[in-house]
């Protein structure tokens, strides 16, 4: 449905001027991470709420796991926060071609940053499970086995948005031609 939504708007912003469509197309992007943006924030929110209630009825390993969940998504909490905060103090309707597209590419390398440290919590979630079974240690599975949720979750959450992001920059890379003195690119319209 959501494709659906941004096809619609891709539709609509075609039958105006290259500038209506720079607009529109910076809202579009900037409406697309707020919202991913609050899907974090109440991922994170959700976490640290059954995390909290879960440290307090449950012990040994599930204490441990929920200790965790709480504990990582602090972080996740703080980021969406800022990030929150930084989109509604932009005004992405205003920007020019070069910062369009200097924006976009930053999030997109942003993203796969991210995706490949998600693979790293993974991974030394699948350490600390090992070791936690190898050593008898219900702490370290727990928390282990928190990673290996919080940076599959992570990954995909990443991943998805790292696709978005791609497929909308690559309708605003796709009107670019190179300047008539063939210094610099121009926004091209049918």
């Amino acid at each position: 449905m959501f494709l659906l939504c941004l096809s619609f708007a891709a539709q609509a912003a075609e039958a105006t001027s290259p500038e209506s469509f720079l607009a529109t197309h910076n809202r579009e992007a900037a409406r697309m991470n707020q919202t991913a943006m609050t899907v974090l924030l109440g991922w994170a929110v959700l976490n640290i709420g059954t995390g909290t209630a879960g440290h307090f009825v449950t012990k040994d390993e599930t204490r441990a796991f929920w200790q965790a969940n709480a504990a990582w998504n602090v972080v996740n909490l703080a980021i969406a926060g800022f990030s929150l905060h930084g989109q509604a103090t932009a005004s992405p309707g205003s920007w020019d071609l070069a910062r369009s597209l200097s924006e976009g590419q930053k999030m997109e390398k942003l993203l796969l940053l991210n995706a490949g440290l998600d693979v790293g919590y993974i991974a030394f979630g699948g350490l600390l499970l090992e070791r936690g079974y190898r050593t008898d240690s219900a702490r370290l599975r727990g928390w282990g086995k928190s990673l290996l949720l919080q940076g599959g979750f992570l990954l995909l959450f990443d991943t998805v948005l790292w696709v978005l992001n791609s497929n909308i920059n690559s309708r605003l890379t796709a009107r670019l031609a190179p300047a008539p003195s063939g210094v610099g690119l121009v926004l091209t319209w049918p």
